[in-house]
């Protein structure tokens, strides 16, 4: 029974993404929640290869990680920014309420499920918690504090005249940021970095920049659009993002990189590099993405359930089964097997979320979906 209502499920959802995608907030910018579609899809596949064919250190694998997690924050900032909100102190309370929903039940209750399903005779649910914090759920945790800093910022810059409140929430997010990296740094350098990478301390300092940079895109979106629309920028970082590449990879040329030069490409040069080609692609090609057909129906969907993939989607990993031949260095196998096991994670994933979805109660608190109010 729950076979055939899983079936069901996943043939539904693609009736769904085909006849009611249009039907969908109709003010929701397309090519944005095409990016986040294909942004997500890269997560489940980076993860397919890392975690369950443990590829990590491969090409591939390595070249989708410099721009997937930066352009996650970044489309969060980018979206999170209230530019007409007036925000006072009950503004405030309520979008904090709202986004602890969102961030911190439904991640908690799957983050709890999966160490219960991870946990055996050798390793505990509590021996898990304790070494490996909260696993691949650190994103909606971290995402959380991203959000309370930018709130509080703005709170505060409301408060200040408005030619002034303006500036001060520019510099503060600016400061932050340069702050966070240089913990990174600092951290990294000094302490034993187990427990920090565990409860995503590093990753919060490290990442905090990009959704900054989304947050200041969307605040001045004129200027950031003239500049992805000037050749010179997309040719500048395609050349970027190949020369880091060459620097990061190549054995050769990354033997003879100095090493401030090479963990500078790594951390932030390539990430920003790829971060702007990717998303200058959908920008350039927003036309093709209000498009009525099913490529374009089915990548807006996945974009508008982003969160229920990434919560789901770890359950179905192919953990520890390595394929033969598939750790050579052949980039098109490579690509196309991980892409088509990305594809049913997706699917699967997409037909328990509808499954959940039946019940709004706990659609709303395990999915983050918003409640329908009764009559």
């Amino acid at each position: 029974m729950l076979f055939d209502n899983l079936i069901f499920s996943i043939c539904s959802t693609f009736v769904e993404i085909l006849s009611l995608c249009v039907i969908m907030a109709k003010n929701r910018i397309n090519y944005i929640d095409a990016l986040r579609g294909f942004t997500m899809i890269m997560v489940v596949f980076a993860h397919v290869l890392t975690f369950g064919f443990k590829m990590n250190d491969s090409f591939i694998s390595q070249l989708f990680v410099t721009f997937r997690m930066p352009m996650f924050f970044f489309i969060s900032g980018y979206i999170a920014y209230k530019g007409v909100e007036r925000w006072d102190g009950a503004f405030y309370k309520k979008m904090l309420k709202k986004k602890a929903i969102v961030q911190i039940i439904p991640a908690t209750v799957f983050w709890l499920l999966f160490v219960l399903w991870l946990s055996n005779d050798q390793m505990s649910p509590w021996d898990y918690i304790a070494q490996r914090g909260f696993i691949g759920y650190w994103f909606t945790y971290t995402l959380l504090v991203f959000f309370v800093i930018y709130y509080t910022i703005s709170l505060i810059a409301n408060k200040m005249p408005l030619s002034v409140g303006g500036r001060f929430m520019d510099i503060a997010l600016v400061l932050i940021a340069l702050l966070g990296i240089t913990t990174y740094i600092v951290l990294t350098a000094a302490v034993r970095t187990l427990y920090l990478y565990t409860f995503s301390i590093l990753n919060a300092c490290i990442y905090f920049q990009f959704f900054v940079f989304g947050i200041l895109s969307r605040k001045y979106l004129e200027g950031f659009e003239k500049m992805l629309n000037k050749d010179w920028v997309i040719a500048g970082a395609m050349v970027v993002f190949v020369a880091c590449l060459f620097i990061l990879f190549h054995p050769i040329i990354a033997a003879r990189t100095p090493g401030i030069l090479s963990k500078l490409c790594q951390r932030e040069i390539v990430r920003y590099a790829g971060l702007i080609i990717v998303f200058a692609f959908f920008f350039k090609h927003a036309s093709f993405f209000n498009r009525d057909n099913w490529f374009v129906k089915s990548l807006l969907f996945v974009g508008r359930r982003t969160l229920d993939i990434y919560l789901i989607h770890f359950f179905f990993m192919p953990y520890d089964n390595p394929i033969i031949g598939l750790e050579s260095q052949m980039f098109v196998i490579q690509l196309l097997v991980a892409t088509a096991l990305s594809v049913v994670v997706v699917a699967v994933s997409l037909a328990i979320s509808r499954i959940i979805r039946m019940s709004s109660f706990l659609g709303h608190y395990l999915l983050g979906a918003k409640r329908e109010e009764k009559n």
